[in-house]
């Protein structure tokens, strides 16, 4: 089992221009944050979850274009990887992903356990 956790500024994501968004975060995930007001809050939560699950894997060299995070029906955040970075985290000898995000006005949060 492998961990990682990270916690950002939500200001740090207010202001950021829509073509550096892209490099980071899938249209889906922008889509979904700009559902809500305070847009950059749930975009600062996506980018801690992005870091906490790339200090989970070890692996420094993972595009953050390919780890997702969507939300099941009830709203519960999860991650989707693309197939090439399945076969990292398969190499692992790992083969699940759990996550949990907190957010507040000021910060956001995430913890990533691979199992």
């Amino acid at each position: 089992m492998e961990i990682g956790i990270d916690i950002e500024e939500n200001v740090r994501f207010e202001k950021m221009p829509i073509n550096h968004l892209k490099q980071i975060f899938t249209e889906a995930e922008i889509a979904y944050a700009k559902k809500y007001a305070n847009y950059s809050v749930h975009l600062c939560a996506n980018w801690c979850v992005k870091e906490a699950f790339v200090k989970a894997s070890s692996q420094k060299n993972i595009p953050f274009l390919d780890v997702e995070v969507r939300h099941n029906e009830n709203g519960k955040p999860y991650i989707n990887i693309t197939p090439k970075i399945r076969e990292v985290i398969e190499s692992l000898q790992c083969s699940q992903i759990k996550i949990s995000v907190s957010h507040s006005k000021t910060f956001s949060t995430a913890i990533c356990l691979i199992i």
